[in-house]
């Protein structure tokens, strides 16, 4: 009898470790997870789902997009995600070494993308259609937070309610930015960039500007000397005094331009990525390009 109820404990402990392994530390069901491969698209999802969904990066904070090589370790969450939303658009090329399931998820379908002409494309880059710097188009993102939202909303259908009213919030938040951002450029005495890597590409036409980079849309692709005096005379005939160039982007060649024309260097937030430091300090795609906006508008001397 003794052993009879030692054994009836021992099922009743397992039982319950069953059970919290299927529940949060709230009490709630197991939350799914949801990954994404930018931190624009991480941004949207982790604001929609709140609490409601575990949200996760498959390139790891502070990594350049570019040069991302997943690991066998992150191939395998991916797999386990419940969705598994990717940038599109050749950002990714390691995505043709994961077997395209139902669980993923290509956003750029959504959106319309700028078509690369050929004296954009570089030896880097060759190969692609189109400009994947789709996110910094506050429109675009827009487009994306309803896309996601409906997804989230066809994972846990329970939880509708919740998605919208943050989707909601989040929509506002961005219009509001939108409008800064329109505000930021309607008067500009220059209206003209330089950069190391063009992630503006989307960004300029709608605000009316023009962007020259050293490396087009590749940010490891090399310039030439010829590239370089082109640039170092537009900088004097247009009055630029800020050149810039993108975090995880090297800014030895934007450098040198610059003290070449004795004009200052900054960075801008590409926000296909952020670093540790920005994501522990809760960075968000609008305090990005916030950021940008108040570089750019600066630089471009806008009233």
């Amino acid at each position: 009898m003794k052993k009879v109820f030692i054994l009836i404990v021992i099922l009743l402990s397992f039982m319950s470790v069953l059970f919290l392994m299927q529940t949060d530390v709230s009490g709630g069901q197991k939350r799914l997870k949801v990954t994404t491969s930018t931190f624009a698209l991480y941004d949207i999802t982790k604001h929609i789902g709140g609490e409601k969904m575990d949200v996760e990066m498959a390139i790891p904070f502070g990594v350049e997009v570019h040069s991302f090589e997943p690991t066998p370790k992150t191939i395998i969450e991916i797999k386990k995600s419940a969705l598994f939303l990717y940038s599109g658009a050749s950002l990714e090329p390691w995505i043709k070494k994961l077997n395209v399931n139902e669980n993923m998820l290509d956003m750029s379908q959504f959106v319309a993308l700028k078509e690369i002409h050929e004296n954009e494309k570089d030896t880097h880059h060759h190969h692609e259609h189109y400009d994947p710097h789709y996110w910094l188009d506050i429109e675009n993102m827009k487009i994306l937070t309803q896309k996601i939202t409906l997804e989230l909303v066809k994972l846990q259908p329970e939880d509708e309610a919740f998605f919208l009213s943050n989707a909601a919030s989040y929509m506002n938040e961005l219009t509001l930015l939108e409008e800064e951002y329109a505000k930021g450029f309607k008067e500009c005495a220059v209206r003209e960039v330089v950069l190391q890597h063009n992630i503006l590409g989307y960004v300029a036409p709608r605000y009316k500007f023009h962007v020259s980079s050293l490396s087009g849309l590749s940010p490891d692709a090399l310039t030439n000397a010829k590239k370089m005096a082109e640039l170092s005379k537009m900088i004097k005939k247009r009055g630029i005094d800020v050149l810039f160039f993108e975090s995880f982007v090297s800014d030895r060649m934007i450098n040198a331009l610059a003290q070449e024309n004795g004009v200052k260097v900054d960075y801008l937030e590409p926000l296909a990525n952020i670093t540790a430091r920005q994501a522990k300090a809760h960075m968000s795609y609008v305090d990005g390009m916030r950021s940008n906006l108040e570089k750019l508008s600066s630089a471009m001397r806008c009233q």
